[in-house]
């Protein structure tokens, strides 16, 4: 069976003269919360969705939905890899 999580991209609210990054992926899982945090300017307005995909990614994630954005946040559904 497959648990599909949530996953939500936003851009920090740590201030930025003592955070050294701006832009945060969050990945709830059952009761468990992934962060992955970057330095980085969403474009146009919006989240580059090559970045997104590798983020989350990295934290052994595969994206399943396309990205939906609202109100300058990122929003899709993922999956835990297999073995991962």
């Amino acid at each position: 069976m497959t648990n599909y999580c949530v996953a939500i991209c936003q851009p920090s609210d740590q201030p930025q003269e003592n955070f050294g990054v701006n832009t945060e992926l969050l990945i709830l899982e059952g009761k468990e919360l992934h962060v992955a945090t970057w330095d980085a300017e969403p474009r146009n307005g919006g989240f580059d969705i090559l970045v997104l995909n590798d983020r989350v990614g990295a934290l052994g994630f595969l994206v399943v939905t396309d990205w939906e954005f609202l109100e300058g946040k990122a929003y899709a559904v993922v999956e835990r890899r297999a073995g991962g």
